[in-house]
C-alpha cells in the first residue's frame, strides 16, 4: 500500500499545477482527485503500448472496475465548473490536465509506475478509488477549497454534566441521554465515482 501511495503522490506532484478560478467543494474536489488518477492511467495506456503492450487491456479493465466512480466524480466536476459560469472551462482543464501528464510521460518511469497502480487495483479490487481520495496531494488544476458550510438553524449544545431527563425520557443506549427537541443526526449515503471503452480503444470517461 505505500508503493501505491508513492506512486499516486509522485504524478500528483508534476510541476506547475492547471489554472482553475473558483473555490471548490469538498465533493468536486474528490472528484477532481479521481480525474486526475484516470488522466494519469489513460495517458500511460495511449504512451506506454509501445513498450508495454498489455498497457490498454489493463487500463479497460479498470475502468470496468472504476465505472461508477468516474461516472458519478465527472457529473460533480462539470457541476464546478457550470457553477463557475463557463462550461467551456471543464474542456479546458480536463485537456490541460492531460497534456500535462503528457509531458510527464516523457520521464523514463512513468509507465512502470502505472502499470504498478493498475496491477494493484486488480490485486485488491478497486483500492485506486480509495486511495486516491484519502491522498493529501493537491490534485492538478485545483487551487482554493470552499470554507466549510455552516449547518444551517441553530445548534443545541448540551452539557455533559446536565442531569438526565427523567421522566421516562428515551434513551439510545445506556448512558447516552437523548435530549429533547433535538434532531436525530442522518447520515448520507455515500456515493461511488466511467464507461468501460473497447478493447483496443483507449479514451477519457464519456462526458
Amino acid at each position: 500500500m505505500r508503493g501505491i501511495l508513492l506512486c499516486i503522490l509522485s504524478f500528483s506532484l508534476v510541476s506547475a499545477q492547471v489554472k482553475a478560478a473558483a473555490c471548490w467543494e469538498a465533493e468536486e474536489y474528490e472528484a477532481a482527485r479521481m480525474r486526475d488518477l484516470q488522466t494519469v492511467l489513460m495517458v500511460s495506456a495511449l504512451k506506454c503500448g509501445r513498450s508495454m503492450p498489455d498497457m490498454p487491456a489493463a487500463y479497460n479493465r479498470w475502468v470496468g472496475r472504476a465505472k461508477a466512480s468516474l461516472i458519478e466524480g465527472e457529473k460533480k466536476l462539470l457541476a464546478h465548473f457550470v457553477r463557475e459560469g463557463d462550461r467551456l472551462k471543464y474542456d479546458k482543464f480536463t485537456t490541460a490536465l492531460a497534456n500535462k501528464y503528457s509531458e510527464y510521460a516523457e520521464h523514463s518511469r512513468f509507465c512502470e509506475r502505472a502499470k504498478l497502480l493498475m496491477d494493484a487495483d486488480e490485486k485488491h479490487n478497486g483500492v485506486l478509488a480509495e486511495v486516491a481520495l484519502l491522498l493529501n496531494s493537491r490534485p492538478n488544476g485545483v487551487e482554493d477549497m470552499c470554507p466549510a458550510k455552516k449547518p444551517a438553524g441553530s445548534q443545541i449544545i448540551v452539557s455533559p454534566f446536565d442531569p438526565i431527563p427523567e421522566g421516562g425520557a428515551a434513551q439510545d443506549a445506556p448512558g447516552q441521554p437523548v435530549v429533547a427537541g433535538e434532531p436525530a443526526a442522518v447520515a448520507a449515503p455515500a456515493t461511488e465515482t466511467a464507461a468501460a471503452i473497447p478493447a483496443g480503444t483507449v479514451s477519457a470517461p464519456p462526458q
